[in-house]
């Protein structure tokens, strides 16, 4: 199939599941309906978005050459197919009747040079050649927002051309395109607000099966001067108006015409429609390009770059105030990935206008010791595209900046992905415990994206030991990480994902402890001040009981403003639930532009390869009833290292070392304190007093940039200032990565 535009497809970012989740799948192969809306509603008022909307016309062919059936499989015709296709994209809450002006019209010729002229076999209301069955605007000049629905009705309404005849109606495309442009002129003239400041764009998209013809109907491909890509290149070179064609089963002659007119009209090639489904792709391809070429201009530096930094000390695999190892489900480990990949975890936070990996490119870091503890480890190659990892150490990035990545962090956190024989039987079954750190594209699941498992230490007898809290050095490493993922993605359109200088950046730490003995003070607020000051807001997270004490609390509330410039204060979240819920408000506080255009990782399919998502195993132990499985599950699922706390009867969280007692980290012990065994009935917001966030100042952030902005005069450079400057995502890349 032809490109439009010759568009780079890891550049533009599909977003089809704005499009009300159409994708390929509408309706096609089924009898002709009314299609079905999908997605939210609410319909947007320009004056919330921050481009203006732009105005599409679409044309579509009523020649009688439409009727020939198409879908032999269904008995459906080109007009049918056309239509229900043409239904599915412009449906009540897609991406186009939510952010833009829609109009239809239908074209086939003129009997005679006479005004007013119809023809004779049609029913359908064509004068002169055409009929607009939707305008943009109503005839007080007021614009019709979100009418996906009248575009409906109006197919619905509309008999097939001559009532289904084969002969009757010919294509005379220029006097569509004459037409266009003549609405266009009345339109422009009637809206002289639209010229302020950034023009309203226009668009036009050409729907035809066949060659046009002159005015009469009666001679294919002649005169020239009914040429269709004389208007079509007038309203292009003098209005900078695009004309896309898609050609619908078209023989050679009619493909060839149809590419001269989008030749003429800037789209390089027309979009060969050559069978049911290549015409739902062509009808997408379309809307993609509109969505880079008048949208994302307004949009620079893609979706913002969020990591989440770990502490992989072993303290997260302790409980008993860090006298046992713990069982499956009850370690910090556990608790903390179930609340970043579980059903309630940070990928599936709803923040109103999609969940949190919809609008987020997300990444993960840990941190642990200070040496090179990696047995069986390597470290990543460089990725064309993507980037260089870092390996300092325990410290280690494990998931890379990306979209749609939860099944990467599922795998890279379950602790079954890195226990392998001889050194690792029973991931839960206590100290000593020899990881396999494992590569996850070289090894199944084999993804697309570099990814790698990870796990602390647990050496020692008893309980799990040899891993600190080397803090700043896992701060280190994400700041060398994310200045040469900049570095190599800033405005370089080869990247997957490009980004650019206004490109956001933020960080969550999770931590469980102190540093004390592992890192100082200068050397944590050093790199979190020097983030903060590149434009990089951390957020810190004290998560377990362990933290609870008066100087982890000072700790963290020192991490919190050292990350922030002194604007926002540390969550405490002492087991999964209340992790989940601190997730929640950090993402949750949040406003978007309701016009924002987003990833939508539930229904895009991953663009590189047809390769299957990873699939749990099944495989009993009998010695330990656990299983391999390759990922975090929801409570549904009870075979999985990482679960909720609700598939439990009671959850302890780990607490934080004390390297005052022994800072050798092969014998180190870690003060821990048991959890509240009623911890989903314990909020965040109780227990963390006036050491929370307040939520006003989770309410806004100063900023407007692309096609989202956000309300209120916070810092910048803030999450809550920051994150709402989103501009179009990445290329979707759902479940696997």
């Amino acid at each position: 199939m032809k490109r439009l535009l010759e568009s780079n497809w890891k550049r533009i970012g599909l977003q089809l599941g704005l499009l009300a989740g159409v994708g390929l799948a509408f309706a096609i192969g089924t009898d002709e309906g009314e299609a079905e809306a999908g997605g939210e509603e609410e319909c947007p008022s320009e004056t919330e978005c921050t481009f203006k909307k732009p105005n599409i016309l679409f044309m579509v062919d009523n020649s009688t050459s439409m009727n020939e059936i198409w879908d032999t499989d269904n008995n459906l015709t080109r007009w049918q197919v056309s239509v229900n296709a043409l239904q599915q994209i412009v449906a009540p809450g897609s991406f186009l009747s939510q952010n833009t002006h829609l109009a239809l019209m239908r074209f086939g010729h003129d009997p005679s040079p006479a005004e007013g002229t119809t023809i004779p076999d049609d029913s359908s209301g064509i004068v002169d050649g055409q009929v607009i069955d939707v305008h943009w605007d109503d005839d007080q000049a007021s614009y019709l927002p979100c009418n996906g629905q009248a575009l409906l009705d109006a197919l619905d309404a509309t008999p097939a051309p001559a009532n289904g005849s084969l002969f009757g109606i010919g294509t005379w495309t220029k006097g569509a395109l004459d037409r266009a442009a003549s609405e266009i002129a009345q339109t422009k003239a009637d809206h002289p607000e639209d010229q302020v400041d950034t023009p309203r764009a226009y668009v036009n998209v050409v729907l035809t099966d066949g060659s046009w013809t002159s005015q009469d109907g009666t001679s294919p491909l002649s005169p020239a001067s009914q040429n269709p890509s004389i208007t079509a290149g007038a309203l292009y070179d003098d209005q900078d108006i695009p004309t896309y064609v898609v050609a619908v089963a078209g023989d050679p002659q009619a493909e060839a015409a149809a590419d001269e007119v989008a030749a003429a009209g800037g789209t390089t090639a027309a979009i060969d429609g050559n069978t049911p489904e290549e015409l739902g792709t062509a009808l997408n391809e379309i809307v993609t390009d509109i969505i880079e070429s008048v949208v994302a201009p307004e949009c620079v530096g893609g979706l913002p770059r969020a990591m989440i930094i770990l502490d992989a000390s072993s303290s997260m695999l302790n409980t008993d105030g860090g006298t046992m190892f713990g069982a499956m489900g009850e370690t910090g480990w556990d608790q903390a990935g179930g609340a970043l990949v579980g059903e309630m975890g940070l990928f599936d936070i709803d923040v109103g206008t999609g969940t949190a990996e919809d609008l987020t490119h997300l990444g993960l870091t840990v941190f642990g010791y200070d040496t090179p503890n990696l047995a069986g480890a390597e470290s990543l190659e460089e990725d064309p595209g993507y980037l260089p990892a870092y390996d300092a150490g325990e410290p280690r990035v494990l998931v890379g900046y990306g979209p749609c990545s939860k099944d990467n962090f599922a795998w890279a956190l379950d602790p079954n992905s890195s226990c392998t024989e001889p050194g690792c039987t029973d991931p839960w079954g206590g100290p000593p415990i020899a990881w396999d750190y494992d590569d996850g594209q070289a090894n199944p699941p084999e993804f697309d994206a570099p990814t790698f498992s990870h796990m602390p230490q647990c050496a020692g007898n008893g309980f799990c030991s040899g891993s600190g809290t080397y803090t700043h050095l896992g701060l280190q490493l994400v700041k060398d990480y994310q200045q040469a993922y900049s570095g190599s993605t800033m405005n370089n359109d080869m990247a997957p994902y490009p980004t650019a200088d206004e490109t956001l950046y933020f960080n969550i730490l999770i931590t469980d402890g102190q540093y004390n003995g592992y890192s100082t003070n200068a050397q944590v607020q050093g790199e979190l001040e020097e983030m903060y000051n590149s434009g990089i807001t951390t957020y810190v997270i004290g998560f377990g009981d362990g933290v609870d004490t008066a100087a982890a609390q000072a700790q963290l509330q020192n991490m919190a403003q050292w990350g922030s410039g002194s604007q926002n204060n540390y969550y405490d979240a002492n087991n999964q639930t209340e992790l989940e819920q601190a997730l929640t408000t950090i993402f949750g506080g949040l406003e978007f532009d309701p016009c924002c255009a987003f990833n939508d990782c539930s229904v895009t399919p991953e663009p590189t390869t047809n390769e299957p998502d990873p699939v749990p195993s099944n495989d009993d132990d009998s010695e330990d009833e656990t299983t391999t499985t390759t990922g975090m599950e929801d409570d549904t699922t009870t075979t999985t290292g990482m679960e909720d706390d609700t598939t439990t009867d009671t959850t302890t969280d780990t607490g934080e070392e004390d390297p005052t007692t022994d800072t050798d980290s092969e014998s180190e012990s870690e003060s821990e304190s048991e959890s509240d065994t009623a911890a989903d009935e314990v909020t965040a917001e109780e227990d963390s007093g006036d050491v929370m966030a307040d939520g006003d100042e989770l309410g806004g952030g100063g900023g407007e940039g692309c096609n989202c902005s956000t309300e209120g005069g916070a810092d910048p450079r803030g999450l809550l200032g920051t994150v709402l400057l989103f501009g179009l995502a990445g290329f979707v890349r759902r479940r696997r990565n």
